[in-house]
């Protein structure tokens, strides 16, 4: 004998789709054994087309009662089998047997206690949702706050989980209470005596997530918030740049003269502090859900004409004032297109000197979806260039106008 396992499309609280869904594969010759709200289990059978099937609400009890199973027998009925906790299943070959409910308010009042305890259990999920909720709101006012214009990339760097939680944790409260609905209304309609007219079952919107996939999901995003939050993958090692093979920009490309790295031009490493890369270039990986594979690259280069001059250099001889321009860029793949632009602009916010005064320009460029310029009354300056879910955003100080540099610049997202 052959089984068949299928997901259940409809919510076990909406009745009569549900009975409607299990007629509808009775016809096509499935009889099921066993009914849950993420999979029903069938048997192949040939005299299944035609069979009927209708929840009875188990109050409690793991069986109908034997007076209700001899009563429902003699009207042509026989038992199935539970349907979740909340039901027994029965269902009927013969075309002539009456319903087991011809009444509707009876019918209602067989739902009393069922529909009391889904009531509870709605109480229930509204308040800790309700907090939930007052905590992720409270959260982004204390963002808000701080800095509204970074607002965007906090969402991203907290792996981007807040984002995909927060729309997903609405949807399924609203599903929830679409399918708490279901029986709710069935009963009240009922005890009314109003009898529903029959209709075809009612799928499961877009957003219904099985609950064996939903918990490791929630799982996935709540281990990745917590690394984030506590710092466990928020700053990973930076790596000298010779040894990514990436696309970025090149410090020098911007530079109308030749730079060396310190290395290069002391013949020797550069003992740094702890927190410095004067006169260095790494790359550091990052990673958040909205953009897997995004970097950072910081380059800092040194001029030998002003070591071979010794012009700009400090009274003890060291190269302390040597011009030493630096690129700062953050190279974003987003998943997300249309959140180029926010995460642009707070990006730049982020980058932003404190105690300078800045400025912001959008200026077309051919290919593009945007080119933003950001300038300050010193010798930083920023751009953002973006195209499709591609974008950059660089922060330089140096002597060079970035704006005179936008070819180079516009390769890191249209190589």
């Amino acid at each position: 004998m052959k089984h068949v396992f299928k997901t259940t499309p409809v919510s076990l609280f909406d009745i009569q789709s549900l009975e409607g869904w299990l007629e509808e594969q009775a016809n096509e010759g499935l009889f099921p054994l066993w009914v849950n709200g993420d999979f029903t289990q069938f048997r192949r059978d040939d005299a299944a087309p035609g069979t009927r099937f209708r929840l009875e609400a188990a109050d409690g009890k793991e069986a109908p009662e034997p007076e209700q199973l001899e009563l429902y027998k003699e009207a042509g009925w026989e038992y199935g089998d539970m349907v979740g906790k909340a039901y027994f299943l029965f269902y009927t070959t013969d075309p002539s047997a009456t319903e087991l409910h011809t009444d509707p308010v009876t019918r209602g009042l067989s739902l009393e206690q069922l529909a009391g305890e889904v009531q509870k259990a709605r109480r229930k999920q509204r308040i800790w949702r309700y907090v939930i909720l007052g905590i992720l709101i409270a959260g982004g006012a204390v963002i808000w706050r701080v800095d509204s214009r970074q607002l965007p990339l906090y969402f991203l760097d907290m792996s981007g989980s807040l984002l995909i939680l927060l729309p997903l944790f609405l949807c399924f409260w609203r599903n929830d209470e679409r399918e708490y609905r279901c029986l709710l209304d069935l009963q009240r309609s009922l005890e009314l005596g109003i009898t529903p007219k029959p209709h075809r079952p009612r799928r499961r919107n877009f957003w219904f997530v099985p609950f064996w996939i939903a918990i490791p999901l929630f799982g996935l995003i709540i281990v990745l918030w917590t690394g984030r939050l506590f710092g466990f993958w928020d700053y990973p090692t930076a790596k000298p740049l010779e040894d990514f093979s990436g696309t970025y920009v090149n410090l020098q490309q911007l530079e109308s003269e030749p730079l060396l790295t310190y290395e290069d031009l002391f013949g020797e490493p550069h003992h740094k502090s702890p927190g410095s890369d004067w006169g260095e270039s790494t790359v550091t990986r990052k990673f958040a859900l909205l953009s897997p594979g995004y970097y950072t690259v910081n380059q800092t280069l040194l001029s030998p004409e002003d070591w071979e001059s010794k012009s700009g250099y400090s009274s003890s001889g060291e190269p302390e004032y040597v011009y030493s321009p630096t690129l700062e860029a953050v190279y974003f793949h987003l998943l997300i297109p249309a959140m180029a632009r926010p995460v642009a602009l707070a990006q730049m916010a982020e980058q932003e000197a404190v105690n300078l005064t800045w400025t912001y320009e959008e200026i077309d460029y051919p290919g593009l979806d945007f080119v933003i310029l950001s300038r300050s009354n010193s010798q930083y300056q920023g751009v953002a260039v973006a195209k499709g879910g591609r974008l950059a955003v660089f922060h330089y100080g140096g002597r060079e106008d970035l704006a005179d540099h936008l070819d180079a610049l516009a390769k890191a997202v249209n190589p």
